[in-house]
């Protein structure tokens, strides 16, 4: 039987795919426009729509959901039942159980979380660690022009967790169905300050990269298109307060998957992104 992979495009969804093919397993990817996808079999599946899934669910088995709006994706899981579909992981966040419950990000990810649990198919909701990725896409820029790391909350903790490592936990999910109805939180190895973090891949690149702490309304004006107002807000409230805390670590990848990724290795093996271009 098929695996469905949403957003197989994605920096975990893209792992999945991966993890998957590589373990011998048939994977099917999809995106809202297949034609970004390089791979045998792929489709457009808009999760947003009310129909349109048979393509994307034609002897689907499981399902890798990342939804990336906030309507929860009810006609699809309603569809993926109807068609036999046996279990779904679904990837969500950790501020659907910490903090404010009106911030931004659980009301993004609560819909599909909600819409899964209703669906009567047997779930896994995974809630990755800050991912190691976020230091390519929020300072990757930066580093390869030689500039400064601009950081709201340097001496903020968090867990970097590698995507390829959650991407291992998804497929060991995804072919042995072995925790349904749970949720599980999956953390990289250590806890690390995000100064530590540049500090990491200053030494992996072999160069000095300069921090500059930046105040509240100077990261707001920096403040990339893509990302709300809203949510960047409650991402410095979320660093203010991991400051001065150890962040937790569990050990889900190494049940699930074998050895957690530390940031050291991942910075290691992607010292191409931050090269000079």
């Amino acid at each position: 039987m098929t695996i469905l992979v949403t957003g197989a495009r994605g920096n975990v969804g893209s792992e999945v795919v991966r993890v998957l093919r590589e373990g011998g397993h048939e994977v099917r990817g999809s995106a809202r426009d297949a034609a970004v996808l390089d791979l045998p079999d792929a489709v457009s599946l808009d999760l947003t729509a009310e129909s349109g899934f048979e393509d994307a669910l034609r002897g689907v088995d499981a399902i890798f959901l990342y939804p990336t709006r906030p309507n929860g994706a009810v006609h699809f899981l309603a569809a993926a039942r109807k068609t036999g579909v046996s279990y779904v992981v679904l990837l969500s966040s950790p501020d659907v159980y910490e903090g404010a419950a009106d911030n931004p990000i659980r009301l993004g990810h609560l819909p599909a979380e909600t819409a899964v649990a209703e669906s009567g198919l047997p779930f896994t909701v995974l809630y990755p660690g800050w991912l190691a990725g976020n230091a390519r896409r929020d300072w990757g820029a930066a580093i390869r022009a030689g500039e400064p790391v601009r950081l709201f909350s340097p001496e903020s903790q968090f867990t970097p967790t590698a995507e390829a490592d959650v991407a291992a936990v998804a497929a060991k999910l995804l072919t042995e169905r072995s925790y349904p109805g749970r949720m599980l939180a999956v953390t990289g190895p250590e806890s690390m300050t995000q100064r530590a973090v540049v500090e990491t891949l200053a030494e992996e690149l072999g160069r000095s990269i300069e921090v500059v702490t930046e105040t509240r309304s100077e990261a707001l004006a920096r403040r990339p298109e893509w990302m709300p107002a809203a949510v960047l807000e409650h991402l410095m409230d979320v660093e203010e307060a991991a400051v001065g805390r150890v962040a937790p670590v569990n050990n889900t990848v190494e049940r699930f998957a074998g050895r957690a990724t530390s940031f050291r290795e991942w910075a290691r093996a992607h010292k191409d992104d931050f090269a000079p271009r």
